[in-house]
C-alpha cells in the first residue's frame, strides 16, 4: 500500500503544475510579457489609403475645437518625428482633416505635418474604432493602423505619453523588415 502512495504523490507532483499552468492560461490570469505602451489594435484598421513604401505615419484626427488633448496630440504630431533621430526619414506626421472641418485653417506652427483632406467613407474606420477620434495612432508602411494612444489632457501625462510613442515607435523602427 505504502509504494502506491508514493507513486499517486509523484504523479501528482509532476501533473499539478501542468494542470494549474493549464487553468491559469485558460482562465486569462497571465497576461504575459507586453512591452508596448500603447493600445495594440486587434485586428488594425486597414487604411489603404494611408499606404506608403517604408513610411510609419503619425496620424491624429482634427476636431473642429482644439482643447488641451488636442494640443497634446499636435505637439506629439510634430516633435516625435524630429525625436526618433537616425530613423526620420522613415517617420511622417498626418493630420486628417474632415469634410467639415475643411475650410478651418491648420495652425499656423504646425511644421512637418502633412494635412490629408479625408471623405467620411475613410474616416468611418476609425469612428467605429475603440478608441474613436480621440488618440494618436501609428500605421504601418502598408496602411494597417496598429496602436492606439488614447488623448491625455493633463500637462504630465502629455509628456509621459509623448515618451511612450516615442519609445515605441523606435522599437518598431528597429524592427520593422517592412520599412
Amino acid at each position: 500500500m505504502k509504494k502506491y502512495q508514493v507513486l499517486v504523490l509523484l504523479g501528482v507532483m509532476f501533473l499539478l503544475p501542468i494542470v494549474l499552468a493549464k487553468v491559469i492560461l485558460n482562465q486569462n490570469w497571465y497576461t504575459g510579457g507586453v512591452t508596448n505602451r500603447g493600445e495594440l489594435l486587434t485586428p488594425p484598421i486597414s487604411a489603404q489609403w494611408l499606404a506608403k513604401p517604408e513610411t510609419w505615419q503619425l496620424i491624429y484626427w482634427l476636431p473642429q475645437q482644439c482643447d488641451e488633448g488636442c494640443e497634446g496630440a499636435l505637439f506629439h504630431l510634430q516633435q516625435i518625428p524630429v525625436a526618433v533621430g537616425a530613423y526620420q526619414d522613415r517617420v511622417k506626421s498626418v493630420l486628417l482633416v474632415a469634410p467639415q472641418n475643411q475650410a478651418l485653417p491648420t495652425p499656423q506652427s504646425l511644421t512637418g505635418i502633412e494635412r490629408y483632406n479625408s471623405d467620411d467613407s475613410e474616416l468611418h474606420p476609425f469612428e467605429n474604432s475603440e478608441y474613436g477620434f480621440n488618440a494618436v495612432y501609428i500605421a504601418d508602411p502598408h496602411g494597417n493602423v496598429m496602436m492606439a494612444y488614447p488623448l491625455a489632457t493633463e500637462q504630465q501625462a502629455i509628456l509621459t505619453q509623448g515618451k511612450d510613442i516615442l519609445k515605441d515607435l523606435k522599437r518598431l523602427l528597429k524592427v520593422s523588415k517592412i520599412g
